[in-house]
C-alpha cells in the first residue's frame, strides 16, 4: 500500500485532532443553543479568515512552477502534482468567495451581524480596521498561518508541500468538525426555534458538510498523498523520514489554530 503523508497526520496526534475539531461551541450548535450574538461574533470572525485565506492563496500561487511544456494530450489522466493543485487554488478562491456572500445572504435573513468592533477612520480615504484585540486568538494564528506561506526548503522536492498542508489541514478540520454538528444534531420540528432563529441548522450546516465540500477536501489530499508516494517509491524511508518532519510543524500549528477558532460566550 502506498504512503499516505495526510493519513498519517491525522493520526500522529488524535487528542490534538479531537480538540480541533470539538469544543463547547460546536456543542452548542448542534443542541440548537448557539446564540446569535455568538454566530454573529463567529461568522464575523470567519469571514476574516476567508480574507487571509485568500491573501495565503496569492502567496502560494506566486511560486507554485507548473511544467514548462505542455502534456502529451489535452486529456492527460495524470497530469503533474503542481497543475493539480493550481486546479484546485483556482477552485478554492471561486468557493470562499462564494462563501463570504453565502455568509451575506444568510445573516442579513437571520439578523445577524459579521462586523466585529473596529479602529475609528483616521481619514476620508482610510478604512476602519479591526485591531487584534477583537480577534479570536484562531483568527490572529491563521493570519499569521496564511501571512507565513512561502515556498519550503531551497533544493527540496516540492516546495510548495508545507503549504498544501496548511490549506488541507484547514479544510478537513473544518469538514469533520461540521459533520460531527450534524451527525449530534438534535431533532427539531421547527427550526426557527433553535436560539440562532434556525441558521446553522438550515443554512450553514449543508454549505459545510455536503458531498461536493468533502470531494473538495479530499481531492487535495489525494493531490498530496499521490506527490509524496511517488517520492518515497523511488527514494525510500529517508525520503519519508524526510517529508514527515518538513510538515510535522504545520500540522501542530494548524490544530492549534483550529482549536482557538471556535468561540466562548464570555469572548
Amino acid at each position: 500500500m502506498a504512503f499516505s503523508l495526510t493519513q498519517t497526520l491525522l493520526a500522529s496526534s488524535p487528542e490534538d485532532y479531537t480538540r480541533a475539531t470539538t469544543s463547547p461551541f460546536l456543542t452548542s450548535a448542534a443542541a440548537g443553543t448557539t446564540s446569535k450574538s455568538l454566530l454573529s461574533r463567529w461568522l464575523a470572525n470567519d469571514r476574516l479568515y476567508i480574507h487571509a485565506y485568500v491573501r495565503g492563496t496569492g502567496r502560494l500561487l506566486s511560486f507554485l512552477t507548473v511544467p514548462d511544456l505542455a502534456p502529451p494530450s489535452s486529456s492527460s489522466p495524470n497530469p503533474d502534482p503542481a497543475t493539480r493543485l493550481l486546479d484546485w487554488l483556482v477552485d478554492a478562491l471561486v468557493n470562499v468567495r462564494r462563501e463570504e456572500n453565502f455568509f451575506l445572504e444568510t445573516a442579513a435573513r437571520y439578523n445577524l451581524s459579521l462586523d466585529l468592533p473596529t479602529t475609528s477612520s483616521t481619514g476620508d480615504h482610510t478604512a476602519p480596521t479591526v485591531p487584534d484585540d477583537q480577534k479570536l486568538q484562531g483568527l490572529r494564528r491563521w493570519e499569521s498561518l496564511f501571512g507565513s506561506v512561502a515556498p519550503g526548503p531551497a533544493g527540496q522536492p516540492l516546495p510548495w508541500l508545507e503549504a498544501a498542508v496548511l490549506y488541507w489541514g484547514t479544510e478537513i478540520c473544518y469538514l469533520d468538525a461540521w459533520s460531527g454538528v450534524k451527525a449530534r444534531l438534535t431533532p427539531r420540528a421547527d427550526p426557527s426555534q433553535d436560539a440562532d432563529g434556525g441558521a446553522l441548522r438550515t443554512q450553514f450546516l449543508h454549505n459545510w458538510t455536503n458531498d461536493e465540500f468533502a470531494r473538495f477536501v479530499h481531492r487535495l489530499a489525494a493531490i498530496i498523498d499521490d506527490a509524496v508516494a511517488e517520492l518515497v517509491a523511488s527514494g525510500g524511508e529517508g525520503v519519508k523520514a524526510q517529508l514527515l518532519e518538513r510538515v510535522k510543524p504545520v500540522w501542530r500549528d494548524v490544530l492549534l489554530a483550529e482549536e482557538s477558532f471556535w468561540p466562548a460566550e464570555s469572548e
